[in-house]
């Protein structure tokens, strides 16, 4: 589902890129570490923040990356910090990732999963394209965010089937995902760690 009007603006705003900074990526590497030397992939990466964040924050060596509007994907190839020789980009959506399996040792997931009518198949989805032993590092927006009176009227997202904390952590199980370590603000907001087991 492509971002409408407000959530368009609020994506591209600087004030994104701080809550991405330094709330959200602090989140997920408190609780999940490093990425260091490691081959990742970044499912809806928007105009590019995730990746630099992927490479500066969470050492990884090398960052695939996709979003379904082709837009994002274009800024992404004209920001200064993009790294053409070990960022792989494609326009593409989390239900149908064109990759083998077992391909990437991290996969990072900043608020994406929420827009996907099937949720739970990309759920499936970054579990087939993760390595054994590779990690999930998840933070989403929750049910109560979606259907909250001005928040769900400014932002256009699915509303049939949407995930609480526990829906969440039941797909992510039921795909085969250890669940290691999970934050919740305000039933709102998720951060979730998983684990593929390893062979």
């Amino acid at each position: 589902m492509k971002l409408n009007f407000f959530e368009r603006i609020f994506i591209l705003s600087p004030f994104r890129s701080l809550v991405q900074r330094h709330l959200e990526a602090r989140q997920l590497f408190d609780l999940g570490g490093l990425t260091a030397g490691k081959t990742v992939l970044e499912v809806g990466c928007g105009p590019g923040g995730g990746i630099d964040l992927i490479y500066d924050f969470f050492g990884a060596t090398a960052v695939d990356a996709f979003d379904m509007d082709p837009e994002m994907v274009a800024r992404i190839r004209q920001r200064k910090s993009y790294r053409k020789p070990t960022t792989h980009l494609w326009t593409g959506n989390v239900r149908q990732i064109p990759v083998a399996s077992n391909r990437y040792d991290a996969v990072f997931n900043f608020g994406v999963i929420h827009h996907v009518v099937d949720w739970r198949a990309a759920v499936a989805e970054v579990f087939r394209v993760l390595k054994p032993g590779g990690r999930f590092f998840c933070e989403e927006i929750l049910k109560h965010y979606i259907t909250h009176p001005v928040w769900g009227r400014l932002m256009k997202h699915p509303q049939n089937d949407r995930f609480d904390r526990a829906a969440f952590v039941s797909a992510l199980k039921h795909s085969g995902f250890d669940v290691r370590r999970i934050r919740e603000m305000a039933n709102l907001y998720l951060w979730v760690i998983a684990d593929k087991p390893g062979e």
